[in-house]
């Protein structure tokens, strides 16, 4: 039997905040036992994979070094876009940076809000192109998400909506990592069926899974810091420097032209 589509993200979210908080549902085992919140994202060639939801919700002290030297480079309005839980919104609003958390899912923005994020903004990057008022700063795609450009024909489209809300000299931070970085065949014979299909190695088709709801399949990139610069080509935007201290892990900063 299929799962039920829904807002598979945000009922994750609000059972971490329970698990979080010790209010509201969350598993248990038996009723009485509480269990951990587990992600499920499940690949379309029938990979699954699961990881705890409180890292999601975690503060810096608990971040990976890539990410706390981006979270040094927003230091202008920022856009966070898959706001998620509100981690890093709330850690700039903690150094007075302003910010807005964006994200699709409603049920995420209901979580972010209870946590303290004082902007959010339920929307696609392209409809809040369309209404967003005084322009951002910097724009961040952190937690991987690169992931968010999707593949080589959707990248243009998305920095296009982005460089229609920048404010001149504005900035793009977003964290990405290398798919081939790895020995596993599963995902080596993945990337190989992705280019025999005219995709990018890298390219994953994936949804989001939470005890009986699933959202809608939907692609996620993984690629290499040459293959982002090969997909800011030609775009309002210029990759201007790319940290891969931690690699395969990297942050990319891109600076509006």
């Amino acid at each position: 039997m299929e799962p039920r589509p829904g807002d598979a993200f945000g009922e994750l979210m609000r059972a971490a905040l329970a698990e979080e908080t010790g209010l509201g549902p969350r598993p248990t085992i038996g009723g009485t036992i509480p269990r951990p919140v587990i992600e499920i994202v499940e690949r379309d060639d029938g990979l699954i994979n699961g990881a705890p939801a409180a890292r999601y919700l975690c503060g810096p002290d608990r971040w990976p070094p890539f990410d706390l030297r981006a979270l040094d480079r927003l230091d202008g309005r920022t856009l966070d876009i898959g706001t998620g839980a509100g981690r890093l919104a709330l850690s700039l609003q903690e150094r007075g940076v302003p910010v807005v958390g964006l994200d699709v899912s409603p049920g995420t923005i209901e979580v972010a809000t209870a946590r303290g994020v004082r902007a959010t903004v339920c929307a696609t990057v392209d409809s809040h192109a369309g209404a967003a008022g005084e322009g951002y700063d910097r724009f961040a795609l952190l937690g991987n998400n690169v992931g968010l450009f999707e593949s080589r024909e959707r990248a243009p489209v998305f920095l296009g909506a982005l460089a229609a809300m920048a404010r001149p000299g504005a900035k793009i931070v977003a964290q990405g990592t290398d798919p081939y970085a790895t020995q596993d065949d599963l995902h080596r014979t993945y990337h190989a069926h992705n280019r025999a299909a005219g995709r990018m190695g890298g390219q994953l088709r994936v949804r989001v899974r939470y005890r009986d709801l699933a959202t809608g399949w939907f692609d996620y990139l993984l690629c290499t810091p040459d293959e982002l610069a090969s997909l800011v080509a030609g775009t309002e935007w210029q990759l201007e420097e790319i940290d891969d201290a931690d690699a395969p892990f990297f942050v990319a900063t891109l600076r509006l032209r």
